[in-house]
């Protein structure tokens, strides 16, 4: 009993509170309805107001991203696990999003637990993209797959600016390196219906 919740009022377990958001995609598409397409993420610098980007926007650009990712290569499926190696921004979010439109699954990438923690990730969820918001993070998991520690690598997507010499360095590896503007663009002109 000290486990349940409150808006329970019944011994079996709640698996979902309203009938239209049993999944995360249909709590983002109910967010989207109920806010009347209202402020969705906000973000700031420092020292800064916060801006906002709409319920549309990220919706938008979640579609956008996710038929990209569909474009090269990547299934509709919940075998198809995505890396998302960065820190809490609106672009981490919309990369979720992107991944709940079509049915893939996102998994955090984190190296708090030490450098070998980013190869057991990849290599036990059998990922083959991951997104990343740094340049310095797209480098790490370069190194491993140059140390061929994650033979299965093949995309990362970043966030942030990068040099010319990342993508070569990929290249010679094998893996694709991509702006996430990219991949959103591919994504707006071959546009996937959500699955």
């Amino acid at each position: 009993g000290a486990r349940r919740s409150v808006i329970g009022d019944s011994p079996q377990l709640l698996t979902h509170y309203y009938d239209d958001a049993r999944t995360m995609y249909e709590v983002f598409r109910r967010g989207f309805s109920i806010s009347e397409n209202g402020p969705c993420l906000g973000f700031r610098k420092p020292k800064q107001p916060y801006q906002w980007l709409s319920y549309k926007e990220v919706a938008e650009r979640a579609e956008a991203l996710g038929s990209g990712l569909l474009q090269q290569g990547c299934k509709p499926s919940t075998k198809q696990f995505i890396g998302v190696f960065a820190q809490n921004r609106p672009e981490w979010i919309i990369s979720e999003l992107a991944c709940y439109t079509y049915s893939m699954v996102v998994v955090p990438l984190y190296d708090t637990l030490g450098p070998g923690a980013i190869r057991y990730i990849v290599n036990t969820a059998d990922i083959s993209t991951v997104i990343c918001d740094k340049p310095e993070k797209a480098r790490i998991l370069l190194d491993h797959v140059e140390r061929k520690e994650t033979p299965g690598l093949r995309s990362i997507i970043l966030m942030d600016p990068f040099e010319k010499e990342l993508t070569e360095r990929g290249k010679s590896c094998g893996v694709r390196i991509q702006t996430m503007q990219e991949v959103e663009d591919c994504g707006r002109e071959n546009r996937h219906v959500p699955v």
